[in-house]
């Protein structure tokens, strides 16, 4: 079989925009010819696999023997050894003391789902872990809130603690920049252990401090988000004492840690993907999952009878629990994931579904109105966006933020007032590192923290506009890149496929899963295509459904291409393409189309006809000739 060798990235070709991105395209890197010989050999699969396998896998840099065994057949084993981690003994070491000296101990999470979940892994183990005969009192698990808290680590809660007589507190997802915070617990008599991936310029007064982001790091993944940072600290402690907690407790916490990765947005590659491979199929053992994580996929709709993935995490299972800590009550939540009783677990996740209708509501209107408000801004040509409203919502100002980057490429923030005070949100691209161009604002900053994609911050609210000149101005000493291109993988010749050549390809596409950051599902491009007729209108105009025919094949074109593609949130910009398509004379119906998509797994049943195993979502689409 012959690979389909995509345009070169410096194609001609590639340099014209899609309708829906607005961004041009360019091919992925296709392995050499020996490489994929040699991936042919190695692959441990029993099953016959395609060129196009071999060449996604090759494009990924999966070539070794290990790495291979590893990406499909994952393995506790596969794990890096967890005392790699900076400072990690002594975290452990710490705890082993709580446990055997029956201490009363704190543990204070974050607001969102990684956050939440790793104050969840932690309360479980500290109400498991038993050394000696003797356990910890475990204080009921906090999660600041948003509105009263802010960010970081509660100082209320602290001297709340202290007075209560708490002598050890650790942290998840936060405290590595609490250095206030985390003196006052010194002083107050409490050691700290600190759980934490973010960036952090002076080390807080911790007893251990592991993070393996930290400067002298030497573990291998520097891409654990807070949940897997503490499910390492329980690793190390079943490595080293592995009398101390129950049989299989280790791989009783692959859902949360599943959860908090995919939500986190954390690379899914080497020991994350098999963090989450086993987490997803611990959600599809009904005799295994949580009540509460069961509740949440029946809310969601996610318990039909197909696998659950990681997309299905990322957009329908983690924005449940995310609305909590953003505009409900964030300890419905944490309660939803610790609680044993089936009615309870339906409740909150009654309130996680309302709360997130609610925020999906608020995002809405917010998104509409930074739109408006962006708008002239970007006409000037601004290298970036910095928006700011009193009526705006700071738990949802993250999401919006990140909507306007889709929209126009530019590194984004947008700024809710409360009174004196601000806190901001930012999102950035990929070739724009938002930190670093933060860290040269920070004189106009009260508090700051995030990494190169995403960051939060406070200022007061009279310094925002000259935050928003610094800000410019810094970015404008960025070197300008333009667009990041949009990327696809192969070439795919939808006009000489059968149907079930396409469904053959979903099938061998699972085997890549879970796709996300590190592992994006692969994107395909095809063309010569000419619309069959208008895209059809879903969802009230936001969504589309094209169905094409090949353009040299007048009688309809293959099977393949029997098919509809869905264009979710590609209304808008069809209408505004199309309409200037048509307003040069020309007419779409008889364009010559390029599109980029993917293809996967179908989840809908109809109660009537039959049932097509797979779906085929519109990436992007451009024309390729015009008559």
């Amino acid at each position: 079989m012959q690979i389909e060798m995509p345009l070169t990235p410096d194609s001609a070709e590639n340099s014209a925009s899609g309708w829906f991105t607005g961004r041009p395209w360019r091919a992925g890197d296709v392995p050499a010819t020996d490489t994929v010989d040699r991936l042919r050999r190695e692959v441990p699969l029993m099953e016959p696999v395609s060129e196009r396998l071999l060449t996604l896998l090759g494009s990924r840099g999966l070539i070794a023997r290990r790495d291979l065994e590893s990406f499909f057949y994952p393995s506790l084993e596969h794990l890096d050894d967890p005392f790699l981690l900076v400072e990690m003994d002594k975290a452990v070491a710490r705890v082993m003391q709580a446990a055997r000296g029956s201490e009363s101990v704190a543990i204070h999470g974050d607001f969102d789902v990684d956050g939440i979940t790793g104050c969840a892994v932690l309360h479980l183990l500290m109400t498991q872990l038993e050394v000696g005969g003797s356990r910890a009192r475990a204080q009921s698990p906090f999660i600041p809130d948003r509105t009263l808290d802010g960010y970081g680590v509660a100082a209320r809660m602290v001297r709340q603690w202290a007075a209560e007589g708490v002598t050890l507190l650790i942290t998840v997802d936060t405290g590595a920049a609490a250095i206030a915070e985390l003196e006052l617990a010194r002083e107050l008599g409490m050691d700290v252990v600190v759980l934490d991936h973010h960036i952090f310029e002076e080390r807080p007064c911790a007893v251990a401090l592991v993070n393996p982001r930290r400067p002298d790091a030497r573990y291998p993944n520097p891409d654990l988000c807070g949940v897997a940072v503490a499910f390492k600290l329980v690793q190390a402690i079943q490595q080293e004492r592995p009398d101390c907690l129950p049989d299989g407790f280790l791989e009783s916490l692959t859902d949360l840690v599943a959860l908090g990765l995919v939500a986190d947005q954390m690379s899914l590659t080497g020991e994350n993907r098999v963090l989450v491979r086993k987490g997803l199929a611990r959600l599809a053992d009904r005799q295994q999952i949580r009540p509460g994580l069961a509740a949440l996929l029946r809310i969601s709709g996610l318990d039909r009878g197909f696998p659950v993935t990681a997309s299905d995490l990322a957009y329908q299972v983690a924005p449940r629990l995310n609305a909590c800590g953003r505009i409900g009550r964030v300890m419905a939540a944490l309660e939803l994931l610790l609680t044993d009783d089936h009615g309870q677990a339906e409740k909150l996740a009654q309130e996680a579904d309302r709360t997130n209708t609610r925020r999906k509501q608020a995002d809405l209107a917010l998104k509409e109105e930074a739109v408006d408000m962006a708008r002239p801004y970007v006409e000037r040509g601004d290298p970036g966006l910095v928006l700011h409203s009193h009526t705006w919502h700071k738990g949802v100002i993250g999401i919006g933020a990140a909507r306007l980057v889709e929209l126009y490429q530019l590194p984004t923030i947008l700024i809710a007032e409360e009174g004196d005070e601000a806190r901001g949100s930012a999102r950035s691209v990929a070739d724009v590192d938002v930190k670093a161009v933060l860290d040269r604002c920070a004189g106009f900053l009260l508090r700051y923290g995030g990494h190169s994609q995403a960051a939060g911050l406070t200022l007061r609210r009279r310094n925002i506009a000259d935050f928003r000149e610094a800000f410019l101005s810094a970015l404008r000493r960025e070197p300008q890149k333009g667009p990041v291109p949009v990327a696809y993988d192969l070439d795919l010749p939808l006009a000489d496929m059968s149907a079930e050549d396409v469904a053959k390809l979903v099938w061998e596409l699972d085997k890549m899963e879970p796709f996300g950051s590190g592992n994006p599902k692969p994107v395909f491009r095809s063309s010569g295509l000419q619309l069959k007729q208008n895209p059809a209108v879903m969802g009230g105009g936001a969504h589309l459904r094209f169905a094409f025919r090949a353009a040299n094949n007048s009688r309809g074109g293959s099977p393949a291409l029997s098919r509809e593609f869905v264009a979710f949130g590609a209304g808008e910009a069809w209408r505004r393409e199309s309409s200037r398509l048509a307003g040069a004379g020309h007419d779409p119906l008889k364009a010559a189309w390029e599109v980029l998509f993917q293809v996967g797994r179908s989840n809908f049943r109809p109660r009537g006809g039959s049932y097509d195993p797979v779906q085929q979502l519109l990436v992007d689409i451009r024309p390729a000739s015009i008559s």
